[in-house]
């Protein structure tokens, strides 16, 4: 009998405590007191490193766009040759170095905190 007893009392002492913190939990004083007790973001140190990485990729695709494009083609001229619908190799280097540049702009949006 005394199990039944001992489970009485604490049946009866869970729903007194769960009543109790009914009328007690706040959910936006609970959020208030978790996020002052959390330590202040630290800046990361080398964090310019990442936009330094991708410009420089991106230059460096455009240089190397550039510098397999054929000699006697400009890259205005390219772009020229775009806009009438005529892919020529220096339309191709326009092309490439387009490519490198968007490429470089989705990583660095990707990346962006």
């Amino acid at each position: 009998m005394t199990d039944r007893t001992n489970d009485e009392t604490l049946d009866r002492l869970l729903e007194d405590d769960a009543k109790r913190a009914a009328g007690e939990l706040d959910a936006v004083a609970f959020e208030a007191r978790v996020l002052a007790a959390l330590p202040a973001p630290r800046p990361r140190p080398g964090a310019w490193w990442k936009p330094m990485l991708v410009l420089g990729s991106a230059a460096l695709g455009s240089v190397l766009a550039i510098a397999f494009a054929p000699g006697d083609s400009t890259l205005l001229r390219g772009f020229l040759d775009l806009a009438q619908q005529r892919y020529t190799p220096a339309a191709i280097t326009g092309i490439a170095l387009g490519v490198s540049l968007f490429a470089a702009a989705i990583v660095v949006a990707a990346e962006a905190d």
